[in-house]
């Protein structure tokens, strides 16, 4: 399907697009398999590395820490626990979220483009693949659910549940496919919020009413849904939109890779995120200051600011409710906030392979030297401020309820590593970094 050009750490290279040379017949299915496999094959030799970076043992410590946290949480569940909120909070995501992997490239629309009549055989088998990870998704979370819930007021049986949840992730995997075809880049967000929202009010019946009251608010939402779906304008197979939902996710898959290995990078996102990328305005207009606004508005603007906005928030979220449950006497909010804290490190990490192999940093007369000092104090002031950020919920809550230590000892820690150890760690893997290279 022609050549694209991908910068790796060792430079430009040149790389063959996984595209099935088209001999014969025209094979939807064939040509499915072979860019599934062509991926899977791409990704398996970046694995590895993440397989023996340890990252896979913070998980499983992650997991067993939630699941401990969790069991003793059935086993003494507060009064007043909002079932049907922790419910909705726990399962609309499985639900709702339904990503679509096309394996489509850019040139599909000039070499495809003829055969778009018989590519529908081709996007239901990415359908299908998808979905059944995303239902696998949505039984698991139903399947953590079923404890809380049983102690509730929700009046469903778990076959009952099991089927709701299937029929609902199957209705939002084909809503999903009328928005994709949607014209409009506005209609298909409105789209979108609309069968959140909708999908969230369904599963708070379903949780909380009567099975008949929810199969019924189901039906009505399903029927609204349709109907919505039918006013804007529709592409009978939308090209661009999954060529750019493909290709976003790919450079998901690198950012997440290169974490461990260096690895060929795609073209950033940009975003404008006003709401942050007004900071570079106050970092000094002087040659000194380069490298500070080049790292301070890559992580604003690209795709790693977006991540560590969302972790901050959902970090907030979530050690709020430990505080306010005073979980194991504080001590469990503050081993969730060093989890936290070490997600967001290990993001922030991704910032130091930024500008790296830039061409104009040899053209133009910028302070190479003082390219690692930049990086660390950036690295350093993202740190601290979305550490304080993290704990200040969770932090007075604790502090109301008198659990001073915990509160206060738990910010400190991490401010510490953030202040001393955290800048000398960057600088030895810059260091090291450059020495391989």
């Amino acid at each position: 399907m022609g050549d694209k050009t991908v910068q790796s750490g060792s430079g430009t290279e040149t790389q063959r697009s996984s595209a099935l040379p088209m001999t014969g017949r025209f094979d939807p299915n064939q040509l499915w398999s072979y860019r599934a496999a062509a991926f899977r094959k791409e990704m398996i030799p970046y694995s590895s590395y993440v397989a023996r970076s340890g990252f896979p043992g913070v998980i499983m410590l992650g997991l067993i820490v939630a699941a401990i946290g969790y069991s003793m949480l059935v086993r003494d569940v507060p009064a007043h626990f909002p079932f049907t909120l922790f419910g909705l909070v726990l399962t609309i995501g499985f639900v709702c979220w339904s990503p679509l992997r096309s394996w489509l490239q850019p040139a599909d629309t000039v070499f495809l483009l003829p055969q778009e009549a018989a590519m529908t055989s081709y996007i239901r088998r990415s359908i299908r693949y998808n979905t059944l990870a995303g239902l696998i998704g949505v039984w698991a979370s139903l399947l953590i659910y079923w404890p809380m819930y049983s102690q509730g007021e929700g009046q469903a049986g778990a076959l009952l549940l099991f089927i709701a949840l299937t029929v609902l992730k199957v209705a939002n995997t084909a809503g999903a496919w009328q928005e994709r075809r949607a014209s409009e880049a506005g209609a298909r967000r409105l789209l979108r919020f609309a069968r959140w929202v909708l999908s969230g009010l369904t599963l708070a019946a379903l949780y909380q009413l009567e099975p008949w009251k929810a199969f019924i608010l189901g039906m009505l939402a399903a029927v609204l849904y349709a109907l919505a779906c039918r006013l804007p304008r529709k592409h009978p197979f939308p090209w661009d939109t999954l060529i750019r939902e493909e290709t976003r996710t790919r450079r998901r898959y690198y950012r997440f890779m290169a974490l461990f290995i260096d690895v060929p990078t795609q073209a950033p996102r940009i975003a404008r995120r006003r709401y942050l990328s007004w900071i570079g305005g106050r970092i000094p207009y002087a040659q000194r200051g380069t490298y500070h606004y080049l790292y301070a508005m890559t992580m604003f603007r690209t795709e790693l600011g977006g991540m560590l906005v969302r972790l901050t928030l959902l970090g907030m979220l979530v050690l709020y409710w430990l505080g306010e449950a005073v979980w194991l006497d504080g001590w469990g909010a503050c081993a969730v906030y060093a989890l936290f804290a070490a997600i967001i490190g290990l993001q922030l990490g991704a910032l130091r392979h930024s500008h790296k192999y830039a061409v104009w940093a040899h053209i133009y007369p910028l302070p190479n030297d003082r390219r690692t000092t930049s990086l660390i104090v950036v690295d350093r002031t993202a740190f601290l401020i979305i550490a304080i950020l993290l704990w200040l919920p969770c932090g007075i809550v604790l502090a109301v309820q008198e659990e001073l230590i915990p509160a206060l000892l738990a910010p400190a820690v991490i401010l510490l590593y953030a202040a001393v150890v955290r800048p000398g760690g960057v600088r030895r893997k810059v260091v090291k970094e450059t020495e391989e290279d």
